[in-house]
């Protein structure tokens, strides 16, 4: 999807490439096509975990990223950081949207996830947790209503203490792929790591009652290798699931509003009073639902806004004496 503009060092020292695995103030671990294990400096270039990369020569720093196939993206939300991105993960096939069961559901924060999934160019799949701590039914009415937004993405329903459903996921994860896990803090996605990998390489921690909040305990993001030969990129709980510029991830999403709005009289329609307007007159029948309209308009409305704050910060580097190139949509 992108290329630095640092080139590799043309030199007589054997080139060093590799995966990056970890990443911590500054500092990349690095599983070399070797498999020896380097430890370098974040000098200059845009990292993420799962990026491909060349090390200098000198052994010292990353040099160059090889173009990502896939990149999951958000906006930067620390103040200070307008019109810059994060990249949670890069090089990923399966995007796991982890939710539990037992929490409240939460249609709007899932809309999100699934924008950033499909802008991703991975695959997106929900896993609903904690099963066990719920009746039959009650799982089952969250999860329907879940379909609601998720469409026709697969939801898996799963418990990592009793086992039910990860073997599903097993199955998903198969030899060669890498696959991410993102959600809120006490969604259980370290215990479904532990669960996954066969023993606990993830600190679980404790969930509050009143709230069903929990606290990080990924404090960094992580590939670890998964039995059967898959990757699993296991990332800190996201408080703010906030947009990056989008490319097909809206449309796709909502693709039930979109196939809608194909029918309106006017290309350029609204959707507010204008005549004939299929989405109008879905919403009065029914068929559509006015909430789902209004949360699309919000997030078009939201990612039109990251541009202009990267327009702004482009203009404060120019006032500055400076400019850098702005990055590329993802």
């Amino acid at each position: 999807m992108e290329t630095h503009v640092t080139s590799p060092n043309a030199t007589d020292f054997p080139v060093l490439h590799g995966r990056v695995t970890r990443l911590d103030r500054g500092w990349s671990t690095v599983l070399l096509d070797n498999s020896q294990v380097a430890r370098v400096r974040n000098i200059g270039v845009e990292i993420a975990v799962g990026d491909m990369v060349t090390i200098s020569a000198d052994g010292e720093r990353i040099d160059y990223v090889d173009e990502r196939r896939s990149a999951l993206t958000r906006r930067q939300s620390f103040e200070g950081a307008r019109g810059t991105r994060q990249i949670v993960a890069s090089n990923i096939d399966i995007v796991f949207l982890v939710h539990a069961v037992n929490a409240p559901v939460n249609q709007r924060r899932l809309e999100r996830e699934l924008v950033l999934a499909f802008d991703s160019g991975a695959q997106p799949v929900v896993v609903l947790t904690k099963c066990d701590t719920v009746t039959a039914e009650e799982a089952q009415r969250v999860m329907q209503s879940l379909k609601e937004v998720a469409l026709d993405v697969e939801i898996v329903l799963l418990s990592s203490r009793t086992g039910v459903g990860v073997e599903r996921v097993r199955e998903l994860a198969v030899e060669g792929i890498t696959v991410a896990f993102i959600g809120a803090s006490g969604v259980g996605k370290s215990t479904l790591v532990n669960a996954l990998v066969g023993h606990e390489v993830q600190r679980t921690g404790e969930v509050r009652e009143d709230d069903q909040r929990g606290r990080h305990t990924t404090v960094a993001a992580e590939l670890i290798a998964l039995p059967g030969g898959a990757w699993l990129l296991d990332t800190p709980g996201l408080r703010a699931v906030t947009l990056w510029t989008s490319g097909i991830g809206i449309e796709r999403a909502f693709r039930d509003v979109f196939e809608v709005a194909d029918k309106c009289r006017f290309r350029d329609c609204k959707h507010l009073d204008e005549p004939d307007c299929a989405v109008t007159a879905a919403i009065a029948s029914g068929e559509l639902s006015e909430v789902r309209l209004e949360s699309m308009r919000r997030l078009v409305a939201e990612e039109q806004s990251v541009e202009e704050e990267q327009v702004e910060r482009e203009r404060a580097q120019d006032r500055r004496g400076f400019r850098r190139p702005r990055p590329p949509k993802q």
